[in-house]
């Protein structure tokens, strides 16, 4: 069973000197043998009759590719937007359930703006907390946990229940 997941995003942001090789980095992932290693779904195929790996959150380019990098990250449900600096920077996610934003992170994550700190934060029904974080070009998912004052006071400067 899947679950619901929210995802927030803090300064997740592509240069504009770094937009075409994001694309390209994304494009990359649709290659057969980048599916084969990275997919987690699974399609059946009726022409051949083979079922094949897939990517469960994101939509096969047309045959000539994404046209544009806010259309690539559209085809994972994340919704970006272009900044006045040709820069793009998402801002939403625009689905309900996981499917494999885990590898188009690992994909982008060399070309996401290092200054910025950028960081998604996700939270699943189960009440699960994680964090994507991309660090000197590299992504990595950090596991997270919620602390209330009432149950660890000593964690708190200040509580005022």
């Amino acid at each position: 069973m899947g679950y619901l997941v929210q995802y927030s995003f803090h300064h997740v942001r592509i240069p504009a000197s770094q937009v075409t090789a994001a694309l390209a980095a994304i494009h990359a992932l649709y290659e057969p043998h980048q599916i084969e290693q990275w997919g987690t779904g699974l399609i059946y195929d009726r022409t051949t009759g083979i079922t094949k790996k897939c990517y469960r959150g994101g939509d096969l380019p047309s045959a000539g590719g994404f046209a544009t990098l806010i259309d690539a990250l559209a085809s994972w449900a994340i919704g970006a937007v272009e900044q006045a600096d040709g820069s793009v920077e998402m801002v939403e996610y625009r689905a309900d359930k996981v499917g494999d934003e885990r590898v188009l992170f690992e994909a982008i994550s060399p070309f996401v703006d290092p200054e910025c700190r950028a960081r998604i934060d996700a939270y699943q029904e189960n009440h699960e907390h994680w964090r994507h974080v991309f660090v000197n070009g590299q992504h990595r998912a950090v596991p997270g946990k919620v602390v209330y004052a009432d149950e660890h006071p000593e964690l708190f400067d200040v509580i005022d229940l």
